[in-house]
């Protein structure tokens, strides 16, 4: 709406010369939600714009040169015109800036359609170049103008995944997408944390550029998302591990193994289970980003977790009879319903020391924040806990991070 009214401005103030129409179109071409692409598209533009100028004034002149004022008939100046759209486009090609070809296209069509005969040929390429020329600096203008606000750089935004930060419709909007990358650019302290897998927020998070550590596998680990990089693990001690692995053999529960090799994660089985274990190995296993392997032998080094899944019932009376064992002591277990057929439950054991709260610390002291905003269920070393979910939460985190004050006029303008 600015840089339309702009346009219109400019317009007057140039004695109403030239057509507004085609700053216009051009202004609104350039507006992005990210800055990095409107420049991107503002370099477009302008590339385009001469090259269809070029061509626009090259078929005008041919004309005027062939019949002189009185101009060509019009079905062969529509013929020539479809033929020359065709190699302004491949000129583009040639030229190696085939970005610019639509707008090469349409700046040609814009010239070599519209002039009326017997209007200045000069005037009139020279008004539809610097009418396209100021549509293009007006929308990157008003595309990097923003409100005066001040960043609160000190406060950790984590939020649950699915449905918090895909909303109650579990799908991510894209307002959501849009404005949390934004949100992250400019410095907001965004991320998540879940009790699945990295996997799980490679996923679920698809077109949100997480820069800070995510937390997953209910606090056991610390992932760079962007590297694959595992920056912390609490993992089980190996005397721990063969315990663990001794007890599952006996019970004749089938289970799976998370281990980390060699910065990879890898889920380990033993024995395919039909029921409620294949169910949920089918469920994962056709993820690129999960690494599931069967084997014979026992599983005793580098366990972040241990992990079986069935009725409530058989869950419950297992998870008594492990909390029973002389090892008890070492480890948390913890119950979780995502993704399960009805009736069933996946039980998770973890190291005693592998908790949510431990892992957040050690992110807050990481990044230096010493505010925590949680969204979705309560997080005990959480300042404040929101049920927000999607949009609102998004919203919500712009409030608390870019706060309109005059002392953040040095943030009105951003070119990137």
């Amino acid at each position: 709406m600015l840089a339309a009214w702009a346009c219109m401005a400019v317009y007057y103030l140039r004695g109403r010369r030239g057509l507004p129409f085609f700053s216009v179109i051009a202004a609104l071409q350039c507006i992005q939600p990210y800055a990095e692409n409107m420049l991107i598209l503002g370099k477009r533009r302008v590339i385009g714009t001469v090259v269809g100028a070029v061509w626009g004034a090259a078929v005008l002149y041919l004309e005027f040169l062939t019949t002189g004022y009185e101009g060509v008939s019009e079905g062969l100046h529509f013929a020539l015109l479809g033929a020359c759209v065709g190699a302004v486009t491949y000129s583009t090609v040639v030229l190696k800036i085939s970005d610019s070809a639509y707008f090469s296209a349409v700046v040609f069509l814009s010239i070599a359609m519209n002039h009326a005969i017997g209007t200045g040929l000069r005037i009139y390429l020279f008004d539809r170049v610097l009418d396209t020329f100021i549509g293009v600096i007006v929308g990157i203008f008003v595309n990097s103008l923003h409100l005066p606000r001040v960043r609160n750089k000190n406060i950790l935004f984590i939020s649950g995944i699915d449905p918090i930060v895909s909303g109650e419709k579990h799908q991510m909007s894209p307002y959501t997408k849009v404005e949390l990358n934004r949100l992250i650019r400019d410095g907001a302290l965004v991320t998540v944390i879940t009790k699945e897998t990295p996997a799980m927020v490679t996923e679920s998070v698809s077109g949100i550029k997480l820069p800070y550590p995510v937390i997953a596998m209910d606090g056991a680990v610390m992932v760079d998302i962007d590297s694959r990089t595992y920056l912390h693990a609490e993992k089980m001690d190996d005397e721990l591990g063969t315990q663990m692995e001794a007890f599952f053999r006996c019970s004749g529960t089938g289970y799976f193994v998370n281990t980390i090799e060699d910065n990879l994660l890898v889920a380990y089985y033993h024995k395919m289970k039909d029921g409620a274990m294949k169910r949920l190995y089918q469920r994962k296993s056709g993820s690129l980003y999960r690494n599931f392997v069967h084997t014979d032998q026992d599983v005793c080094t580098n366990i972040l977790n241990f992990v079986t899944v069935g009725t409530q019932e058989e869950m419950q009376a297992f998870r008594t009879t492990l909390m029973a064992q002389p090892f008890a002591d070492k480890i948390r277990t913890d119950f979780d319903t995502f993704g399960c057929d009805e009736g069933e439950v996946i039980l998770r054991i973890y190291a005693a020391g592998a908790t949510r709260d431990r892992m957040i610390h050690r992110l807050m002291e990481q990044l230096g924040a010493d505010h925590l905003i949680k969204f979705g269920l309560p997080e005990p070393c959480a300042d404040e806990v929101l049920p927000r979910t999607g949009d609102k939460m998004v919203k919500e985190i712009k409030k608390r991070f870019e706060t309109v004050s005059l002392h953040g006029w040095k943030n009105m303008i951003r070119w990137s």
